[in-house]
Formats: C-alpha cells, sequence, structure tokens
C-alpha cells in the first residue's frame, strides 16, 4: 500500500514520449503501451524517487487549483496502479 510518506520512482526499461496534451509509456519487457493525460503525465513527472507521495498531491492540488482531497484519491489511485503495472518502483530508504 503507498502512503503519504512513500517516495517512488519510474522503473528502468520504460521509455517515455510526449505527443501533443499526452505521455506515452512503453513498458521495454512487457511491451505494454500507457497513454496518460497530462495531469497523470505531471504525476509521472514528480516521481523522481525524491518527492514523497504527500508532496507530489500538494504540488498537483496547487498547479491544478482542485481540492485536495480529490487530488488526493486520484494520485493514490493513479500511482497504485502504476506500480501494479509494474511501472514505478517504491524507493526503499537504506
Amino acid at each position: 500500500m503507498i502512503g503519504p510518506a512513500s517516495r517512488l520512482r519510474h522503473r528502468e526499461r520504460v521509455l517515455t514520449q510526449r505527443a501533443a496534451d499526452s505521455l506515452v509509456l512503453l513498458d521495454l519487457d512487457g511491451g505494454e503501451y500507457f497513454a496518460l493525460d497530462e495531469v497523470s503525465g505531471r504525476v509521472w513527472d514528480l516521481c523522481d524517487g525524491l518527492r514523497d507521495v504527500a508532496t507530489i498531491i500538494a504540488a498537483v492540488s496547487a498547479e491544478y487549483d482542485a481540492p485536495v482531497e480529490t487530488i488526493r484519491a486520484d494520485v493514490q489511485e493513479f500511482l497504485q496502479e502504476m506500480v501494479d503495472e509494474n511501472l514505478l518502483v517504491v524507493v526503499l530508504d537504506s
């Protein structure tokens, strides 16, 4: 389960390409494509392994002027899906 203090980063072997207002991801291992809209693409960009989920939610909420509660639910659902698809990995503290 991804919590507010979780930090995520892109898994290696995932290629990205911007196309108009979307971001396309290609999982080189699974051969699957994923199309992200503007907001989910922004969340993807913020998953750099340094920012935690709470920071990402706050940034997206401020950038898109949306209620934090709505952003929180949407971001957590998106991040969990990306982890389930093996496109994002949780950064573990060593």
